[in-house]
């Protein structure tokens, strides 16, 4: 199967969560108040982990969920789970858009509409409830733009349908480095796919930027802006202008929505790719 968990979780109710999370954060600052806010994110799993079995909940640490696609595979460890509710430990200054993305990743990973961040960084433990409002059947449903897209090399081709086979295995709203490592490892893998091409002013090299390559002289970039799309785009043919690259394959993933666009040199279109 595409999506492997190793529990299969169910979503609890409020009232569920509320009697689990009670005592969760309850042993969470007794574990903030023995250990502070300096060491490893696992020390501090662990202790709540086996203060929380000692309270009788049913607890599971770094559980295995794994995505594959052909031969692409990759598994991730969730923290927590008591009881089926799903917590992610962390250990920072203060939580990040960055820090939400990832949990609620794990929560449509396992298809459930909880999980909670907890974080031992700070002056004092704090905690985070997201919910996972996009159901199951809505990642399915991908919408593709294509309208802004050129077939300039058969490759171009591969690419998006590679892109199309990942999201019919996957569905969307996933981490958008997920679907770039995918489609990297389809394109020979880092070793083969990824380069660092010379920046130019002029006739003055002035540095190098780490490009995607699908083609020779051909890259591809995956982002998954929410707005300022059309700003990005005036950035990319920027960069564009400054190295040897033919055009850049433009792939934003906006939740359901998938935009690719053909980012081109205007001498290039006019010569016929």
């Amino acid at each position: 199967m595409p999506i492997e968990p190793t529990l299969h979780l169910e979503s609890v109710s409020d009232e569920q969560f509320a009697e689990i999370d009670k005592v969760v954060m309850a042993c969470a600052y007794a574990v903030h108040n023995k250990f502070g806010r300096l060491f490893d994110e696992r020390v501090y799993e662990n202790d709540l982990a086996a203060r929380l079995r000692a309270e009788g909940f049913d607890v599971h640490t770094q559980v295995p969920v794994s995505l594959s696609h052909g031969g692409f595979r990759k598994t991730f460890f969730l923290d927590l789970v008591v009881n089926q509710m799903l917590y992610e430990i962390k250990v920072v200054g203060a939580l990040v858009d960055e820090h939400d993305a990832q949990a609620l990743n794990y929560a449509m990973l396992q298809n459930i509409r909880l999980v909670k961040l907890v974080n031992f960084g700070e002056c004092r433990v704090r905690g985070k409830l997201l919910p996972n409002a996009v159901r199951f059947e809505e990642r399915f449903r991908p919408i593709f733009g294509k309208s802004g897209f050129h077939v300039l090399t058969p490759q171009c081709e591969y690419l998006v349908d590679h892109l199309e086979s990942i999201c019919h295995d996957w569905g969307t709203h996933l981490s958008r480095q997920l679907y770039n490592e995918a489609l990297v490892y389809y394109f020979g893998g880092e070793a083969h796919c990824v380069e660092r091409v010379d920046l130019y002013d002029g006739d003055k090299v002035l540095g190098t930027h780490r490009v995607q390559f699908y083609s020779h002289d051909r890259a591809f970039a995956v982002t998954s802006l929410q707005r300022d799309q059309a700003a990005y785009r005036s950035h990319l043919n920027v960069l564009l202008s400054h190295t040897p690259l033919k055009s850049i394959q433009w792939i934003n993933l906006s939740r359901a929505c998938i935009e690719i666009t053909t980012i081109e040199r205007p001498s290039i279109r006019m010569a016929g790719g």
